[in-house]
């Protein structure tokens, strides 16, 4: 008898320890999409086989397979999976196999791949930054319910993807982990309404990379390199020491240029002088090399500071004017046209025609902020020609690309969507000032 019982102890222990194997933690969320290929972030229990299945069938009945790639302790049981061969313009449902078990359930997750570069379409992308620390929310946002509903063709999440300053790889994970489990307190609904029904693209900011105003003598770069490409799905990011995440992608008439504000740049507090960097000689290299080189009728910067230089001194671009300046006078020499940059850390929806900086700027407000308001914004509220917004601290952005005439929408919205600050921009040389 106790032979028996034994066995069926062993036998449970095993079929429990199986159940746990094939159990899928975390994701899909999926980034680095163009209009045939994308790139999905899974996470497992412990290390496993996985494998995603597609389909355009929101059933999954009929499906494709990518390969099978296994998820290792070393890499915290994450995995980004690529998979390719789609068709542009389409949407996708996905399903994903841990040791060949399938994990989901209808709904899907789904999303849809991006219009060929190049390509003359109307669309419309969301900005998410800035969001608040998880163990400090008080109440859920209705930010990600009302973003959503905008049905954006992609979701751009800025820096400070969370404020908790983590400073070791664990915590570094941890900060993905909580933001990415459906289940975390008063983030209900940024994995349903937006993780799991659009693409993504993403870039850091000092708050979620380790330290405030943390540049480029952080000692723990690595660290959070890593975690970032565990639970990233991206772009080719570039190869130097130390980290950078800088990266570019297209959507159809637009190239969209994505921009690491702190690993590379040079400390705050340093002489503002032709050697005090925002971005380092090589992302600068790259920037102005993307620019000259793109023949996109717009030319969207996502920069995870403002930069205009009324606010946010000496942390912004406000600090760094040498470089600026440079920067700014290389664009308007090369004649490039519409050049739109777009902006966080400030904790506020404003939009400023150019007036300020060179250049039309929006700055995204904090996406989940505190009901009370504190630290909405982070510093002064600075000059911004079409107006700021006070009444949006938990909030996002929306820009729309029109045609016939083309033409950019940039509108900032409160938390249940009613729009803040609007302004529409033509495709023109006009933008220069």
């Amino acid at each position: 008898m106790n032979v028996k019982r034994v066995l069926l102890s062993l036998w449970l222990l095993i079929a429990a320890f199986a159940a746990h194997a094939q159990t899928l933690t975390h994701g899909p969320v999926v980034g680095g999409v163009t209009d045939t290929q994308a790139t999905i972030f899974v996470r497992t229990g412990v290390p496993a086989k996985v494998t995603i299945r597609y389909s355009t069938d929101l059933g999954l009945l009929m499906y494709s397979e990518s390969r099978t790639i296994a998820t290792t302790t070393s890499q915290d049981n994450t995995a980004t999976v690529p998979i390719s061969g789609l068709k542009g313009g389409t949407k996708y449902y996905l399903d994903v196999a841990v040791d060949g078990v399938a994990q989901l359930r209808r709904p899907y997750p789904s999303f849809t791949t991006f219009a060929p570069a190049g390509a003359a379409r109307g669309f419309k992308f969301v900005v998410l930054t800035d969001f608040a620390t998880v163990n400090s929310l008080q109440r859920s946002s209705f930010t990600w319910q009302s973003a959503a509903a905008e049905q954006p063709d992609f979701v751009f999440i800025g820096g400070d993807f969370d404020h908790r300053n983590p400073k070791t790889l664990g915590a570094k994970r941890v900060m993905f982990k909580d933001l990415y489990n459906p289940s975390t307190p008063n983030m209900d609904g940024f994995v349903t309404f937006i993780l799991r029904q659009f693409p993504i693209a993403h870039q850091w900011d000092d708050h979620d990379s380790g330290l405030n105003n943390l540049d480029t003598t952080y000692p723990d770069w690595n660290l959070t390199q890593q975690a970032f490409h565990e639970y990233t799905p991206s772009y080719p990011l570039p190869k130097i020491s130390p980290a950078g995440i800088w990266q570019k992608f297209s959507y159809a008439q637009v190239d969209f240029f994505v921009l690491d504000c702190r690993s590379q740049r040079t400390p705050e507090t340093a002489r503002d002088d032709s050697k005090k960097t925002m971005l380092g000689a090589v992302q600068l290299q790259w920037l102005e090399n993307g620019l000259l080189a793109s023949t996109a009728t717009w030319k969207i910067i996502f920069t995870s500071v403002v930069t205009n230089p009324t606010t946010k001194y000496p942390d912004g671009w406000a600090g760094y004017q040498t470089e600026w300046r440079a920067l700014r006078d290389f664009i308007r020499g090369n004649k490039i046209s519409n050049v739109v940059f777009i902006a966080g850390d400030l904790h506020l929806g404003a939009i400023d025609n150019g007036a300020a900086s060179g250049f039309p700027e929006m700055c995204v407000p904090q996406a989940n902020g505190a009901e009370d308001g504190l630290h909405c914004p982070t510093s002064a509220y600075g000059i911004w020609s079409e107006g700021y917004s006070t009444s949006d601290c938990s909030g996002y952005s929306i820009v729309t690309v029109r045609q016939d005439p083309d033409r950019l929408l940039l509108e900032t919205a409160d938390e249940f969507g009613s729009r803040t600050i609007s302004y529409s921009l033509p495709s023109a040389n006009s933008v220069f000032r």
